[in-house]
């Protein structure tokens, strides 16, 4: 009876310590095949993608920041802390009178050709009162300041000077750490793409590689449309001739014989292109005219054939 207890007892033994071996086994395997260096993954290639993104060196801590399916899109402090040069987008709005609009302008482009500055875009009119410009004029944002006041310097008259500074540095250490951010993202992908192992993964893998090229791109070129601005300033100046039309010519008899003969002929074309718009009446009142002179003369036939008869 001991010896059948023995006998069970080590059995029962036997049996946990092979459970236990085989467990160990398996883990071991797990391990081995799960590890990167194998390049075999265990789980679907979908979730092993996912996981890989989120094993990288720099994506492998949690954050409650910004994610991007798996890819860490956070901007990380270190990034937020790099130094760059202030950035200021300079804007200038000045309008003056000038004595003479065509020596003005030409001393105006001379002084814009000697600071290194271009004219972007001008519009002149003129009229009977005034002839002036409007123009948008680029320079670099060093001569500025040195600019706007030359300009004035050829006005007799300020209508108004207003320039503004905008503060657009945050708003490029922002830019720039997005991008550094979605780059290494992007970088990721590319890697993942590589060890896509189905079609739906390559195809999800590049939607993702889409979408963060898209933001990229638009990041980019904001960040272009900044820099312009900044280093390329701008100013807005128009610039005029004042007219010199004398109020007391209005009463003279000369002015009022000149806009009666002119005011006369108008009146003329209107009335014959008023005739013509009424050509339809016109029609009618002929047919009308028509009927009546030939009721009217078969009426006197008719009376003048009883006559005849009595």
């Amino acid at each position: 009876m001991k010896t059948k207890k023995f006998f069970i007892a080590s059995l029962f033994a036997l049996l946990i310590v092979c459970l236990q071996l085989s467990s160990c086994g398996s883990k071991s395997e797990q391990k081995n095949y799960d590890s990167p260096e194998t390049g075999y993954y265990e789980k679907s290639p979908a979730t092993s993608a996912e996981e890989e993104v989120t094993e990288t060196k720099d994506y492998n801590t949690k954050s409650e920041g910004q994610k991007f399916n798996g890819v860490n899109d956070k901007i990380t402090p270190q990034e937020t802390q790099e130094k760059i040069p202030q950035k200021i987008i300079k804007t200038a709005d000045i309008s003056f009178q000038v004595e003479k609009y065509i020596t003005a302008r030409a001393k105006i482009l001379e002084i814009i050709k000697k600071h290194g500055g271009y004219v972007s875009s001008e519009n002149q009119t003129s009229d009977e009162y005034r002839t002036s410009n409007i123009m948008i004029i680029r320079v670099t944002s060093s001569v500025f300041d040195a600019l706007v006041d030359e300009l004035l310097k050829e006005a007799v008259f300020i209508d108004y000077k207003k320039i503004e500074a905008q503060d657009v540095t945050e708003e490029f250490v922002d830019i720039n750490a997005r991008l550094k951010s979605k780059k290494d993202a992007m970088q990721q992908y590319e890697a993942i793409l590589k060890k896509a192992y189905t079609i739906n993964d390559i195809l999800e893998v590049q939607q993702y590689i889409r979408t963060l090229q898209e933001e990229i791109e638009s990041l980019e070129g904001r960040l272009k449309y900044l820099n312009n601005k900044v280093e390329l300033s701008t100013i807005n100046a128009t610039f005029y001739e004042q007219g010199k039309i004398i109020p007391a010519q209005k009463n003279s008899f000369g002015y009022k014989l000149k806009e009666a003969l002119s005011w006369g002929w108008q009146g003329l074309l209107v009335f014959f292109i008023g005739i013509i718009y009424l050509w339809p009446l016109w029609i009618i009142l002929g047919i009308s005219l028509f009927l009546l002179f030939y009721f009217l003369k078969k009426a006197r036939k008719k009376r003048a054939a009883r006559k005849l008869q009595q």
